[in-house]
């Protein structure tokens, strides 16, 4: 598993997972599901919603300890998230 740009997330538009900013995932795609690029974990934006100088940061809804994403709780090993979305 390669270590995507930490200030991505993928969103499913139209039934496809496309790569967006946190900042276009925030803004203009508010309702969409969101999943993490690297185990494709379900994840949400933090930040202030509608505000283009807040600083965005994706957070998994569950925890998971393969994700390279996570530092503080990355075990070592990559791993796919136990409940990635496809």
């Amino acid at each position: 598993m390669t270590k995507p740009k930490p200030q991505t997330c993928e969103v499913k538009i139209e039934g496809e997972w496309r790569a967006v900013s946190l900042t276009e995932a925030a803004t203009e795609h508010v309702m969409a599901v969101k999943r993490c690029p690297a185990c494709h974990g379900q994840v949400m934006i933090l930040g202030a919603y509608g505000s283009p100088t807040v600083r965005r940061t994706m957070s998994h809804r569950r925890a998971h300890s393969g994700c390279p994403l996570k530092p503080d709780t990355y075990s070592g090993t990559s791993s796919p998230h136990p409940q990635a979305l496809a």
